[in-house]
Order: C-alpha cells, then sequence, then structure tokens
C-alpha cells in the first residue's frame, strides 16, 4: 500500500488540479497568519502552487513541501523588505534625494514629445544632449542660426504648453 506522502495514495489528488483545489484555501490561511496580509498570502501561495505544480512528477510529499515553500517565500519577502526598510532609512539619513517628480518629469516628456520634429531635435540637441550652439548645428546639418531659432521656437511652445521654461538668455538670440 503506498505511503500518505505519495500524491497518487490520496485519491482526493488525481492530479495536481485537485491538489491545489483541496491545499489553496489552507494554505492562503496559513499565510495571512504568517504575514498579517491576505493579499501577500495569495500571492505567495500562487508561487508556491505555480512550483508544485510544476514539479509535481518529482514530489512524494506534495503538501509539506507546498508549505516549506511558501513559508520560505514569505521569510524571503520579510528579509528584502527589512534590506528596502534600512536603505531608505539610510538615503534619509544622508538626506538624498532618490528620485526626481515623475510628475514633471512625465510633463517635460509629453511637452517635448509634441513639439515639431525639428524644434525637438534643437531642444534635446542643447539641453539634454548640452551641445553648444555650433556642435548642434553640426549635429543637425544646418546653420547656428537655424538652431538657434528652432531653440527659441521650442522653448516658446514648452511656455504655450504650460511648463516654466528658463534658458540662458545667452544662449537663446534672436539673430536669425
Amino acid at each position: 500500500m503506498p505511503t500518505p506522502a505519495d500524491p497518487a495514495a490520496d485519491p482526493s489528488w488525481s492530479g495536481p488540479e485537485a491538489f491545489v483545489d483541496d491545499v489553496r484555501a489552507p494554505l492562503v490561511g496559513a499565510l495571512t497568519l504568517f504575514c498579517g496580509d491576505r493579499g501577500v498570502a495569495e500571492e505567495l501561495a500562487q508561487e508556491a502552487l505555480v512550483r508544485a505544480w510544476q514539479r509535481w512528477d518529482r514530489l512524494s510529499a506534495p503538501r509539506p513541501w507546498v508549505y516549506r515553500t511558501a513559508f520560505n517565500l514569505a521569510r524571503s519577502g520579510f528579509r528584502r523588505r527589512q534590506a528596502e526598510r534600512r536603505a531608505t532609512r539610510r538615503v534619509a539619513v544622508a538626506d538624498v534625494t532618490v528620485d526626481p517628480d515623475v510628475g514633471d518629469a512625465v510633463a517635460v516628456r509629453r511637452a517635448v514629445a509634441a513639439l515639431a520634429p525639428r524644434q525637438r531635435e534643437a531642444i534635446v540637441a542643447r539641453y539634454y544632449a548640452d551641445l553648444s550652439v555650433a556642435e548642434a548645428a553640426e549635429a543637425m546639418g544646418c546653420a547656428e542660426g537655424t538652431v538657434k531659432a528652432l531653440t527659441s521656437q521650442a522653448i516658446a511652445n514648452l511656455r504655450a504648453a504650460g511648463l516654466a521654461v528658463d534658458p540662458d538668455p545667452e544662449e537663446v538670440t534672436s539673430d536669425a
């Protein structure tokens, strides 16, 4: 007679589908108690059950294996969150800015993307690539005056789009 630890020994587990149906709810319940968060518990249970499904033919005791795997995943998550908290505290102590204002970055990208292609090219060359007027003119294959005019037009359009643009007054002249 097969041992109870053998998946084939439990007649209710005709395959991994039956095992998942039988084990999922109690596993999520146990992980919810362990983690204190049902959403996290459901994700951990799902990951552990997927791993069991992938190894189904090699598991001799799937129920304890899936619980051990789920609790290991939970502990790994705890360690990862602790490391993140420590890193965040170090950053806060060092008073370092981690990310630029994402909202501003998105607004700038949208406004620049809405520019005419040559204006966009001039603005990107001048202010993103930090090319001089002469270098931008060479890169764009046009005269320096054209770069200045395109930059001036682009800045006017960016201001019209609601961006506060304050270029160096020496950089943008109306020579063109």
